[in-house]
Formats: C-alpha cells, sequence, structure tokens
C-alpha cells in the first residue's frame, strides 16, 4: 500500500485556495491574490482579467469608494457551488452617484469598444475584455502604485501627504520629481508611497491613464 504524502504548508493553503475559487463555480487552477490597499485581506482572483479588472478599477479617479463583493474574498468554509459571480464590486463616485461593476469577460467583442467606467446603464457598469485593453497603461501602473502603498503599510507617510497636497494645492501641474525635489529630506520608498496614497483617495490626479508610472509622471490637485 502506498502511503498518502502529507501536503506542505504551502501545498495545503494553495489547495484551500483551489476550493474557495471552486466552491464559487470557477476553475481552481489560476491562482492569483490581490489585496486592496487599505484592506487587510486578499481576494482571491482565477484569471488574468480579474486581475486586471482590480487594477483597472483601483486607479479609476472618480472612484471615491470601492467595494468588493464578498463572495472574491477567501471563504474559510467553502459553500456548495454556485454559478460564477459577475458582480464584482459596488462603487461610488466622487460626485455621490453609485453602482455596481460586473465583470462581462464572455461579452461580444466590439461590443463594448467605446465604453468606459463611466458608462452606466441601470446602475450597472459593464467591465468588459474591451474595457481592460483600453485601460492598458492604467492597470500596468496600478500594479506598481498600489504596491508601493502596501510596501510602506508599517509606517506612518500622513505627514508627507500633508506636505504633498499642501505642494499640489497651488494650481500647477508639476512632476513627480519635481514635488520630490521640494522635499529633499523626504525617504524616497516613503515619498512615493504617500504620492501612491494619495492618488488612490483621490486627492490628487496624475496622468498615470496615459504615460508611465516615473518621475516624470505628471501630477495636479484634484480641484485644480
Amino acid at each position: 500500500m502506498v502511503r498518502a504524502q502529507n501536503k506542505t504548508p504551502a501545498q495545503a493553503a494553495r489547495a484551500k485556495l483551489a476550493a474557495a475559487i471552486k466552491a464559487r463555480g470557477e476553475r481552481g487552477s489560476n491562482i492569483w491574490l490581490v489585496r486592496p490597499p487599505f484592506e487587510t485581506r486578499d481576494l482571491v482572483l482565477s484569471s488574468d482579467p480579474q486581475v486586471e479588472a482590480f487594477y483597472c478599477l483601483e486607479g479609476e479617479p472618480t472612484f471615491a469608494e470601492i467595494s468588493y463583493a464578498p463572495l472574491w474574498y477567501q471563504s474559510m468554509d467553502c459553500q456548495p457551488k454556485t454559478p460564477p459571480p459577475h458582480d464584482f464590486a459596488h462603487v461610488s463616485f466622487t460626485d455621490g452617484r453609485a453602482a455596481t461593476v460586473r465583470l462581462a469577460f464572455k461579452s461580444e467583442s466590439g461590443q463594448h469598444a467605446e465604453e468606459s467606467l463611466l458608462t452606466t446603464v441601470d446602475g450597472v457598469i459593464l467591465l468588459t475584455l474591451d474595457v481592460l485593453d483600453a485601460h492598458a497603461q492604467r492597470i500596468e501602473n496600478w500594479r506598481r502604485i498600489t504596491a508601493s502603498i502596501r510596501r510602506a503599510r508599517l509606517h506612518s507617510t500622513s505627514v508627507l501627504e500633508r506636505q504633498l497636497a499642501l505642494a499640489l494645492s497651488r494650481g500647477s501641474r508639476c512632476t513627480l520629481r519635481k514635488v520630490h525635489d521640494e522635499l529633499p529630506d523626504a525617504n524616497d520608498a516613503l515619498f512615493i508611497a504617500a504620492v501612491a496614497t494619495l492618488l488612490r483617495r483621490r486627492e490628487i490626479l496624475a496622468d498615470v491613464d496615459s504615460r508611465p508610472w516615473s518621475w516624470n509622471t505628471q501630477l495636479w490637485g484634484s480641484a485644480t
């Protein structure tokens, strides 16, 4: 008789994640863990488009708040299989409106090619592959911006945030490098984390939808 091999802690953890994905009716072979910047729990995703959807939402400057649907978090006790979820998040806009973001990756190609995350029909925003393709630069940048926030989570950046907000409240746009030059004593990693945090809180804006995230990124106050 062949003795069953005990799973390593890593194998056991992966099996739990795969079970959580299968419990919602999806395949558990492609596992991604992503964490919203200001949360302590990971979203458990199962495809590249789902991961891109996460970064696309995080970078939408008109979304004041993003609340991901509970089913996308890891469940300790797997429930019976349900139809694959489509509602990904509930969002509130900076102008007070609210909407549900629904994944629609299987929509007919080109059907929503002209739509953006601002297109709301009956309170629903359809997030299609065409929308993700249209926001490729944003998605790439927010992979780095979100990581910058997470790396500094054990440090306080509140003082830097206030200094940055004041520097960018003067009305004119300036580069990330220029703002950094005005704060020469700031630690580089914490400075970037503070900028990223203000971007995610929509207190400042940047040209990260159209240009790569770099020291040449243009920043400006959200009221400009």
